[in-house]
Parts: structure tokens; sequence; C-alpha cells
């Protein structure tokens, strides 16, 4: 075994800070257009400038849906259902993407975008489709 300096021991702690990702926020700014698809205003909701940050609200027609910027570009996003394809029961959050509680803990896993890394579940989470500006994030 290695003894760990202090110094290793306060980088090795930036590192995995620096890994873990911001929790969910409550998206604001939030308006269902009269063709049905909703719209989420980028300026109400600044946490989503930021690469790796994820808004979450509930649509509807799709229930608790995750909106995640992916990239620094218009339309750097991800947009996807938080019921795992596996159990059906609601993923959250963890340091490194998404986990499914569900039945005696089965613990599918999925990247942030949701794309799945561990099983049992065998396809990441659904994707839903939106377009994306400068201004807003709007689901179909």
């Amino acid at each position: 075994m290695v003894a760990l300096s202090r110094r290793g021991f306060i980088c090795g702690g930036a590192a995995v800070a620096a890994l873990a990702t911001m929790p969910a926020i409550a998206a604001t700014g939030v308006k269902t257009l009269s063709n049905g698809r909703t719209e989420v205003n980028l300026a109400a909701n600044p946490a989503l400038a930021k690469v790796g940050t994820v808004i979450e609200l509930n649509i509807k027609k799709y229930g608790r849906v995750a909106i995640v910027r992916t990239s620094k570009s218009a339309k750097g996003f991800s947009v996807f259902n938080l019921s795992c394809p596996h159990a059906g029961v609601r993923v959250t959050q963890s340091s490194g993407g998404w986990v499914c509680p569900g039945p005696r803990g089965h613990g599918s896993e999925f990247a942030l975008n949701g794309a799945l890394k561990v099983g049992p579940a065998t396809s990441a989470l659904r994707a839903i489709k939106f377009t994306a500006t400068s201004k807003a994030v709007t689901i179909a």
C-alpha cells in the first residue's frame, strides 16, 4: 500500500469533484405552445449555459424529462425521458450520469446523455425529439 501525501489527497479530491455532475435543477421559463410542443427558455435557465448541466421538467406527453447541455453549440443538448427502459421506474442522477434504483436495486446505469452504460437494461433512456436555438429548446 502506498501512503497518500496531503498534496495527492487534495489534488485527487479536486479531480473527483470536477468529474461529479451538478444535480439537476427544476426548469423555469417553460411554456406549452399551441401546437402541443414545450418550449424551455434558455435565458430563464442560465445553468444550461454550462456543459454538463441538467434541468428536469414534467411534460404531460412524456412524464419526467431531462435536458442536458452536452456541448457549447446552439444545438448541444440531449433530451430524454427519465424512466428506465428495463424496469419503468424513474432513474436518479448519480455522479456519472443516471442510475435505476428499480426493483431490488437492479442498478442499470446510464451516461449523463442517457446512453446505456451497464444493464440489465438493453437500451438507452428514451430520446425525445427537440429543436434548439440560442434562445430556447423546443420539445416535440
